[in-house]
């Protein structure tokens, strides 16, 4: 029998897992596509036995039936379904082109170069656009691998619908997108992966000594629940939690996810935080601290009608704890150092149980839905449309000029390394390119694409020897190569092209009817001769760097920041009007991400990684991202705090430093030099100066004090940036008159 410690390290585990794909769309995409192709390709195997034809229309009904699937991303089903015929029919029209006009020289040439051309040129238009001239490309491809002839065309077009018409049944009829499905799959993936990291910080409260691995552990943990609470804002973009848990909205399960979110990374630093100052030395500390961990662990959010009930030891921990610090506070004013980080668990835990309740007080009345004002938002995301729109067709014209040269070289090239498999190269450079806004992201594309490729390869060719002669046995790993290839297609490009080239070695043993040493040789060369030839590409033809692309992802990141800060210090004076603050929060959250992503090429060589100067903007744009989810976190929502009388215009001096301090910011990503910043200072003096002489019981001003902490973290993280990025001069905002000689105003 299994002891109780390895009983609950499979538990562990097991959660892990179940928990590691939100919503299951990872899944549900991977299983779709594989029981597509399987289908395609059984049933046209079927029918080429019937009628007495070769077997390989039924590869082209699985690939067709592949790229349906894989390329139809638009927004509604009545454009999903115009996509996909728009696929079947341009796979028909290119393939039955090149088997008419290949016996003219260098025809096929040409129209590779075409479909390349168009393929990259017309995706400004719509991704539709870009999936039409892959699906051509593909097509081309493939009637040159067999070198079809008009007389075979019959079957492979019969080939392309069987494929299409698989693929619509699976999309849009057996294995239909459920988004409140997925959206309750994502909430519970949530919760497993929260409460996951919860049972690391009891066992950090718990153990005294700190513990190097479970802080790694806990660290990828965050960064996770981060991700999933991501998946979650986008999914309440679209599907309404209503109807999934009747009376909830879309604002109020978004506010509950960025409590839980908050509290977790509030936790987490401030543990260890308070073993460094010998705080959990303090036995009635650490119990409290405990079962406050232990409590929200145990509480069933969304999964239990009795939502406030579950919740009531929580609030009494709470309670608990706030006496507690009271005490402390008194008797020991050593404790300073270490009680505001108890102070600030016991405030975000207030926010999740209020947003908590609220959600099941929703759930027992089932209230309906309470009309959002999204206008705003609605505005500023066709705002943000229609500037991206803007650049859009200069990026398309040349990734469309870098595809072309690429693609002219590959093919010349080609013709030297293998003969006859001329295009391997051209296809490597031409997926290389796709989906790469700069050299640093090609570079590592091509890196990933060389490197699965290289052990695919070996792995492939490998298992085509070990199945050879064994359809069925073949067949299956085929398939089982597809669901692998997809399912990991988000998470490792290198990983799926380890499986999509073992893929390639099943299918090869299909078509030509065995593998050699020398064909998988010829694969990986020219698979390493494209990635090469893409990435010069990149390189030489109107180059973009990692350091430009992440600039103008911060521009964004900095746009956003100016208009929450703005719309935070104005909400005291305006308490009538409604600020979407955890919409915000996410979605400058959702820019930091994206700035990580954009800067990865460089973060995994150090070196040229100090000298961009990148890695000194990531750290203080996370710690400024960090401080703007953490304003959010620190308010007392329930009892908004008001502007304290008498500090009107130093709270107006603050929105304008910080407004003008982030366009600053913005003006020196442009590369405008001799500008100058302001500190706070002296408005952070006057402020906290507010709270000092004053009655214990006159909480009014120290909670006013409290919610503008934050504010004074984030323009100091926006000199420091300004600094990295050469800002001439830094001033006192108070020394002179502001409003006079900022030329903004």
């Amino acid at each position: 029998m299994l002891t109780k410690n390895k009983k609950s390290i499979i538990k562990s585990w097991w959660a892990r897992f179940a928990a590691a794909d939100p919503g299951r769309t990872r899944l549900h995409q991977a299983a779709r596509i594989t029981i597509s192709v399987f289908s395609s390709v059984m049933f046209m195997l079927w029918l080429t036995a019937i009628l007495e034809m070769s077997f390989t229309p039924a590869i082209l009904a699985g690939v067709v039936s592949l790229l349906s699937l894989l390329l139809v991303n638009d927004d509604t089903d009545k454009k999903k379904k115009i996509t996909a015929l728009l696929l079947v029919i341009s796979s028909m029209i290119w393939l039955t082109v090149r088997t008419y006009l290949s016996s003219i020289p260098f025809m096929t040439d040409g129209l590779f170069l075409l479909v390349i051309f168009f393929a990259y040129y017309l995706q400004h238009y719509g991704f539709r656009y870009f999936g039409i001239f892959m699906i051509a490309f593909l097509s081309i491809y493939f009637s040159t691998l067999l070198n079809l002839q008009p007389p075979d065309l019959p079957g492979f077009i019969i080939g392309i619908l069987v494929g299409g018409g698989f693929s619509y049944l699976y999309h849009f009829i057996l294995f239909k997108n459920k988004p409140k499905r997925q959206l309750s799959r994502s909430m519970n993936s949530f919760h497993i992966q929260t409460n996951l990291t919860l049972d690391l910080v009891l066992d950090a409260i718990a153990d005294p000594t700190p513990n190097r691995y479970r802080a790694l552990l806990l660290k990828r943990d965050v960064k996770k629940l981060n991700e999933y609470a991501q998946v979650i804002s986008s999914q309440l973009t679209t599907t309404d939690p209503g109807e999934v848990w009747p009376g909830i909205d879309a604002e109020q399960l978004r506010m509950y996810v960025f409590d839980a979110e908050m509290l977790i990374e509030t936790l987490y630093p401030a543990v260890k935080r308070m073993k460094e100052l010998h705080a959990l030395e303090h036995n009635e500390v650490r119990k409290l601290l405990y079962q406050l961990v232990e409590s929200v662990r145990d509480a069933e959010v969304l999964r239990s009608h009795d939502i406030v009930g579950n919740l009531k030891q929580t609030e009494n921990v709470i309670e608990e704890l706030k006496n507690q610090l009271i005490e402390l506070r008194v008797s020991d004013h050593q404790n300073k150092d270490w009680l505001w980080l108890i102070r600030r668990i016991e405030s975000i835990a207030n926010h999740l149980v209020d947003s908590s309740i609220e959600l099941g007080e929703r759930r027992i009345a089932n209230i309906e839905e309470k009309e959002r004002l999204e206008d705003a938002e609605e505005i500023k995301k066709e705002n943000v449309n229609i500037e991206e729109k803007a650049k859009q067709p200069r990026a398309a014209t040349i990734k469309a000029l870098q595809a072309i040269v690429a693609g002219a070289v590959a093919i010349f090239l080609g013709y030297f390394l293998s003969p006859a498999h001329q295009y391997w190269v051209l296809l490597s450079a031409f997926v290389v390119l796709l989906g790469t806004d700069t050299v640093g992201m090609t570079l590592q594309k091509a890196f990933q694409r060389s490197l699965g490729t290289i052990f695919g390869a070996i792995a492939g060719f490998g298992l085509a020897h070990l199945l050879a002669g064994q359809v069925i046995l073949e067949l299956i790993a085929l398939f089982c190569c597809i669901f692998m290839a997809f399912y990991l297609l988000s998470i490792s490009y290198a990983m799926m092209m380890f499986w999509m080239t073992m893929l390639i070695a099943i299918m090869y043993d299909f078509i030509l009817g065995g593998i050699t040493e020398q064909i998988l040789m010829a694969r990986v060369f020219d698979t390493l001769a494209g990635a090469f030839i893409g990435f010069l590409a990149a390189a030489i033809i109107y180059p973009k760097s990692t350091r430009d692309k992440v600039a103008n992802t911060a521009e964004d990141f900095l746009t956003k920041l100016s208009t929450y800060v703005t719309d935070y210090l104005e909400s005291f004076t305006d308490g009538k009007k409604h600020y979407d603050f955890t919409n915000q929060a996410f979605g400058i959250d959702e820019q930091m991400r994206k700035i990580a992503e954009d800067a990865r090429p460089l973060r995994n060589r150090p070196a040229i990684l100090a000298r961009s100067g990148i890695e000194r903007w990531l750290t203080v744009l996370t710690a400024i991202n960090y401080f703007a989810k953490h304003l959010l976190a620190s308010t007392n929502r329930n009892s908004r705090s008001t502007i304290v009388k008498g500090s009107e215009k130093t709270l107006q001096l603050v929105k304008e430093v910080i407004k003008h301090n982030i366009l600053t910011l913005l003006k020196l990503l442009k590369g405008e030099t001799g500008l100058i910043m302001y500190n706070l200072n002296k408005e952070r003096e006057y402020i906290e100066g507010l709270s000092e002489n004053i009655p214990q019981e006159d909480q009014e001003v120290k909670k006013f004090v409290n919610d503008l902490y934050y504010i004074w973290r984030i323009n100091q993280s926006l000199l420091i940036l300004g600094k990295e990025l050469g800002v001439s001069k830094k001033r006192e905002a108070a020394s002179f008159d502001f409003y006079k000689n900022t030329p903004e105003r």
